[in-house]
């Protein structure tokens, strides 16, 4: 029999984790290396994985982790920050002594926090486990045609047919000038909540990394030449990921996110995927909630499991965004995102 290890590999260009991936049934987009690299990039942070491997080296097993040191909101290891989930790509068996082999590695005190679908409180038993987000996923028909009547008649099918009456145009357009038009409506998006943008250059890094392996595009819906509606959607496997929108509001009454999000769709189907994960989504957000219901997504508890006592930093998350939303109700795009740019690199 072979010996098992454990080990901390900072290489991600390690030939061996794509291939690993794509074998496992429970690899997400999220444990991909080009995302990883990503959030390494644009926020200083040090990436790295938690592999298990056999006797002859091959990889068997992992978890994707990021490094965060704050001055504001303290050290600790998060899988992964900027992430909707990240499952541990380990027998069940398997977590418990790869959470005992991390904190032995860095510090036994070290705060770790794992974003996932799975239930592991039977593993994590030493974890605090909170769940304020579910995702919702949209098992899609072999026929378009099933999976459009999936939908719900009123609210989706109806806006859908509206908006084709409309005069939108709609293509893809994965290059800088696509990823310019998507930021511009998410800044002004997140200035519509009041909260501030993540920084382009985030965008950016992913839209790099993510496109040399061609798991990116950002469609974009326009009115006469005007840009109304732009995604910026990942793909991975046998999964679409409508990571983000953003809409003008000027032009809701077109019915444009019902455009992009058919759109998104109809080009995952015919590409033979068969998942579109719509997102995260609070579990207070009632209207956001019912909105991906209609299409059909099925909602997914995200647990939130947090070592020792990373919770309380998950509350002090909630005080500041309230703090910033009385705050910025003054403040113009500019200074938004700058806020953005001085706030997310000490958030997860």
């Amino acid at each position: 029999m072979q010996n098992i290890f454990f080990e901390i590999l900072y290489n991600l260009e390690d030939e061996r984790i794509v291939p690993f991936l794509l074998k496992n049934e429970n690899a997400s987009v999220y444990h991909h290396p080009a995302w990883l690299k990503a959030i390494a990039k644009s926020f200083k942070h040090k990436a790295f994985y938690l592999i298990k491997t056999e006797g002859n080296g091959e990889i068997i097993g992992l978890i994707p982790f990021v490094y965060i040191s704050s001055k504001f909101t303290g050290k600790r290891i998060v899988s992964l920050p900027f992430s909707t989930y990240c499952d541990p790509l380990l027998s069940s068996e398997d977590i418990k002594p790869a959470i005992t082999f991390l904190r032995s590695y860095f510090n036994p005190e070290i705060k770790i926090e794992i974003k996932t679908l799975s239930d592991l409180k039977t593993e994590l038993t030493e974890f605090l486990c909170n769940s304020e987000f579910t995702t919702h996923v949209l098992y899609m028909e072999d026929s378009l045609e099933a999976t459009f009547n999936s939908f719900h008649g009123r609210s989706v099918r109806a806006s859908i047919r509206r908006a084709e009456k409309n005069d939108l145009s709609f293509e893809v357009l994965n290059n800088i000038k696509g990823l310019k038009i998507f930021y511009k409506l998410e800044t002004e998006l997140r200035k519509r909540l009041l909260l501030p943008p993540l920084p382009y250059i985030f965008f950016k890094n992913v839209f790099d990394e993510l496109s040399k392996y061609n798991m990116i595009s950002i469609p974009v819906v326009t009115k006469n030449n005007i840009p109304v509606a732009a995604g910026f959607i990942l793909e991975f496997k046998d999964t679409t990921y409508i990571e983000y929108t953003a809409s003008d509001k000027n032009y809701l009454g077109l019915y444009t996110n019902q455009k992009l999000f058919w759109e998104i769709i109809k080009s995952a189907h015919i590409k033979g995927i068969r998942k579109i994960d719509f997102g995260r989504t609070s579990v207070n957000h009632q209207s956001l909630k019912i909105f991906k219901e209609k299409w059909n997504a099925k909602a997914s508890y995200i647990l939130d499991y947090s070592y020792p006592n990373v919770g309380v930093i998950n509350k002090n998350h909630e005080k500041l965004y309230k703090i910033m939303k009385n705050i910025n109700i003054f403040m113009p795009t500019i200074i938004l995102i700058a806020e953005g740019k001085l706030l997310y690199p000490h958030l997860d």
